[in-house]
């Protein structure tokens, strides 16, 4: 049984936005923070609580949703597992964490992703506006073009977003993009598929096929007993390890993303939302005075290359995949979800000392 209550507050201090998303780091950093508290009470180690209650195909999720038949949670944390024990072994201290995080915006609201793939010169030009901010979206939809079409990726060129030749796909928010405009790319594609049967491009020139995908969702405000929030989640297991000095020597990472559609770009995501979660649990603060920012850039306490530890990160394979976009579900916002508690954790381990502030208090990094 869940109760959740919510509250808003107005304030003076200067307008924030998101952090990394709609990623709620700061909520999984009270729930996970907690989680060790009980597990402690109940005698029983940070990994088993966890594992006892990881959430599994066909059971009910915080928001009412019913798990899909793709949740891994429960392998994340077997992967994890003997990372962690060896760690302990050892005698290092070690934290676990947990998080989940939706693929699309859902909970009701419009969530519609368009392409067109068009015959030009020989070439299939794969036209959206889906924006690519640095997560190779690019390679992403063209793998998933190449998989439909059973094509090399010679044969495709990705047009940037321009509104005169890409349709709208939506906002990159969310994790959205490589399902929902990876959807609508594999749509479009079987439409192209089925017409260009066993003859040849050439024969196409000039063709336009259009794919599109909308992701139907409950709104919050549903009557329905397990309604749809979102039409996917991803899950995540992460394990922070300290040396000797009480300092993060390795970050393992566990996460079901679906089927992997680029193992590098997604590798890239998580190794980037790992250093900035380490950051936002260590080194990272906005002081304010009078509501007024107190910090400079370069004094906001942002981690150096040196301070980057050893990670290793694991991606489980879906046992049962959604057909939609191959499987394939984000990885954006939750790269960076468990990172904190899990770093959190290890330090608690080290000296029972129980940290509610970010960045963390008394450990061995400095502002």
């Amino acid at each position: 049984m869940i109760d959740i209550e919510g509250k808003a507050v107005y304030t003076n201090n200067i307008p924030g936005g998101a952090f990394r998303g709609f990623g709620v780091p700061q909520s999984c950093f009270a729930t996970e923070s907690n989680l060790n508290l009980l597990a402690e009470m109940a005698g029983i180690s940070p990994w088993e609580i966890r594992f006892r209650n990881a959430i599994r195909p066909g059971q009910v999720l915080p928001n009412g949703q019913i798990a899909s038949g793709d949740v891994e949670l429960e392998a994340c944390l077997l992967a994890i597992k003997g990372h962690y024990e060896k760690a302990l072994t050892e005698g290092k201290h070690a934290g676990i964490a947990c998080g989940f995080k939706n693929s699309g915006i859902g909970i009701g609201l419009k969530d519609i992703s368009r392409c067109i793939l068009s015959v030009e010169q020989g070439c299939i030009h794969i036209r959206t506006s889906a924006a690519c901010i640095g997560q190779g979206l690019a390679a992403t939809v063209t793998q998933i073009a190449c998989e439909t079409l059973n094509l090399s990726p010679e044969c495709f060129i990705v047009e940037p977003p321009d509104t005169k030749r890409t349709p709208n796909a939506g906002t990159t928010t969310a994790s959205r993009q490589t399902l929902f405009t990876g959807e609508a790319i594999r749509r479009a594609a079987l439409k192209l598929k089925e017409t260009l049967g066993n003859s040849d491009l050439a024969g196409l020139e000039g063709k336009e096929f259009y794919g599109e995908y909308s992701g139907f969702t409950d709104p919050m405000d549903s009557d329905k007993p397990n309604p749809l929030s979102h039409v996917a989640y991803s899950y995540a297991a992460t394990l922070a390890i300290l040396d000797s000095e009480g300092r993060v020597e390795k970050i393992v990472a566990a996460y079901d993303i679906g089927q992997v559609v680029n193992p590098k770009n997604a590798e890239g995501q998580v190794e980037g939302g790992l250093l900035m979660g380490m950051g936002y649990a260590l080194t990272e603060d906005f002081p304010m005075e009078g509501g007024y920012p107190k910090a400079r850039y370069g004094t906001l306490g942002l981690l150096r290359a040196s301070d980057a530890p050893e990670m290793e990160i694991i991606f489980v394979k879906p046992k049962n995949p959604s057909p939609l976009a191959y499987g394939a579900k984000g990885v954006g916002e939750l790269a960076t979800i468990p990172v904190t508690p899990a770093i959190a954790g290890a330090y608690y381990a080290r000296d029972k000392k129980h940290r509610t502030k970010l960045p963390m208090e008394t450990t061995m990094y400095k502002l």
